[in-house]
């Protein structure tokens, strides 16, 4: 067989984050040096602890996701309290966040932190079906959000192809998960993996190759006989994309900036387009101020506000990627305990046993 070189594929995909990573930078370093950090820290100090209101409303958004992942799971073990799935959902969301990943590794965490209580393959159908709700569910509030927003808004009517391109690539990119889910991507990425010598996963191949066989047929079961289910998943995150406006009213009435429903709704459908078209570039690092700047700017706010307003986003999704850092460490930590004590449990008793074998020889 010939040798398996496990760079080649992803080296065009790199060379791309790169060059995103790279405009993002470029972009930071020529709006600091045109118009100076001490505006960008002014907007922060205008904002001031008005950053708090919008750090609380992303909770409510974060539980709506988490109720997206809920409602997927038909037989939910009554072990598993939803504060563990929401721990594991913004685990999940912040590697998501810090690494290019496309989303797939912070769905394989959220399947690892709850794997005690729901079973891997459980685990890893849901939150891949979650996923693809919640992709689901940002098209439909970009469909509503643009219906109700750009004919009331002339200035934005030269964006029409743009935006006409942005929402059929989203609709791409979510028809082309669903062909994927409907194909066993399971078994085939079992097999893929296998195809490297890697010493635990041949010890436990049968094993492994049984999960992803499992997990392919929950897919398919669910979308065959839970299509009540996922409908309801996808509201929830509709639910959750619906509050992003309502920040965006709030920040710009924080800088002082005129703001009304259809302007919030535009900012946040279109930002949410661009990120689409750049999910795999970790931390938003091209959507959040980039974008902010270049669509306030088309609808003629004053310089430095889209960027100051994305700013003061990526603020509060820093708190909430500390948020999952530290579930995730939590979730770690109470793991290794557990494991501490299982495994001192048995040595007890061999202790225990030993004392009364010494005991029993003394006596004769």
């Amino acid at each position: 067989m010939p040798p398996v070189h496990r760079g080649g594929l992803h080296l065009p995909m790199r060379r791309v984050e790169t060059f995103f990573i790279v405009i993002a930078i470029a972009f930071y370093a020529w709006f600091l040096t045109h118009y100076g950090p001490r505006q960008v820290l002014g907007y922060v100090r205008m904002a001031g602890w008005g950053l708090a209101l919008t750090i609380s409303l992303e909770t409510l958004a974060r539980v709506a996701n988490t109720l997206g992942w809920r409602v997927t799971i038909e037989d939910y073990p009554p072990r598993l309290s939803f504060l563990e799935l929401f721990g594991a959902r913004i685990g999940g969301e912040a590697v998501d966040y810090v690494t290019p990943s496309a989303q797939l590794g912070g769905q394989f965490v959220m399947a690892v932190e709850v794997r005690e209580k729901l079973r891997m393959p459980l685990g890893l159908a849901t939150v891949v079906v979650a996923s693809l709700a919640e992709a689901i569910g940002q098209i439909v509030f970009i469909s509503i959000a643009l219906v109700i927003s750009l004919r009331m808004i002339p200035v934005a009517a030269h964006l029409y192809w743009a935006i006409v391109g942005g929402f059929a690539l989203a609709v791409a990119l979510a028809g082309g998960f669903f062909f994927v889910q409907m194909k066993r991507p399971f078994s085939h990425l079992w097999r893929a993996v296998a195809r490297f010598d890697i010493a635990r996963i041949n010890i436990n191949e049968n094993e492994i190759r049984d999960s992803a066989e499992e997990a392919d047929a929950v897919l398919l079961d669910f979308y065959r006989r839970h299509r009540v289910r996922f409908v309801a998943s996808c509201l929830c995150y509709a639910i959750a994309w619906s509050l992003g406006p309502l920040e965006i009213y709030i920040l710009l009435r924080l800088l002082h900036q005129p703001a009304t429903v259809q302007t919030a709704l535009l900012v946040e459908s279109l930002g949410l387009l661009i990120e689409r078209a750049t999910f795999l570039i970790p931390g938003k690092l091209v959507s959040q101020e980039g974008g902010k700047a270049l669509i306030l700017g088309m609808l003629g706010y004053p310089p430095g506000i889209g960027f100051a307003v994305g700013f003061l986003r990526r603020i509060k999704e820093m708190v909430w990627v500390l948020f999952g850092l530290m579930a995730l460490m939590i979730h770690r930590m109470g793991a290794q305990q557990r494991g501490d004590i299982k495994g001192a449990a048995p040595a007890g008793r061999d202790s225990a046993i030993k004392m009364q074998r010494a005991q029993g020889e003394q006596s004769l």
